[in-house]
């Protein structure tokens, strides 16, 4: 079995400790499992170039280790990966802002997860009304929407998101069916989920 898991888990504590190394340690035994994550959610090859997903994951990094060294409670590999599947969810709904913005007049140019989030918007209706139902969901039933997110912003599996909140794959595929339920009611564009 790999020490893997127990690496990251060293890490993240460095991490909270202030040991600036950490993070340099830690990138490339999460990096690959990023890019993969990023890579469903962006599915490359639908666009011109492969550099979308790593550009996600670079962003995403960002905001983890920042988050990681200002000493936020990032227990484990598990742990990591919820907290990335947020950050990749904020990366993009904030890209899909700004994105929406620019087609309002803003004359900023185009960043390359554009075209990536023409795909994602596809499958959803809207990221920035996806994240806006996902916060009015979340209100009412959290635990759902933290499963939404974590499989659609984190392209985790009904497996993988049950071990990053530590609970049955079972409940997790219920708390799966429910929160579609609920979207594709509310989001129109959510049927494809």
């Amino acid at each position: 079995m790999s020490d893997t898991p127990l690496r990251i888990t060293a890490c993240l504590q460095r991490m909270r400790e202030g040991d600036a190394s950490a993070a340099h340690e830690m990138l490339p035994l999460v990096y690959d499992e990023l890019r993969r994550i990023a890579g469903q959610i962006l599915r490359p090859g639908q666009g011109p170039s492969t550099l979308q997903p790593t550009a996600l994951v670079h962003e995403a990094w960002l905001k983890l280790s920042k988050a990681a060294e200002g000493g936020a409670q990032l227990n484990d590999r598990c742990h990591f990966l919820a907290v990335a599947a947020r950050a990749m969810r904020q990366v993009l709904v904030n890209h899909a802002r700004d994105r929406k913005a620019q087609k309002r007049g803003g004359g900023a140019a185009r960043v390359p997860l554009d075209d990536y989030l023409g795909v994602l918007e596809a499958k959803t209706g809207s990221v920035v009304e996806l994240d806006d139902l996902l916060m009015r969901f979340a209100a009412d039933f959290p635990r759902p929407a933290q499963v939404v997110e974590l499989r659609v912003f984190g392209g985790l599996t009904l497996d993988e998101a049950a071990a990053a909140l530590g609970i049955a794959a079972s409940t997790v595929s219920e708390d799966w069916r429910f929160a579609r339920a609920w979207l594709m009611r509310a989001l129109p564009g959510a049927a494809s989920m």
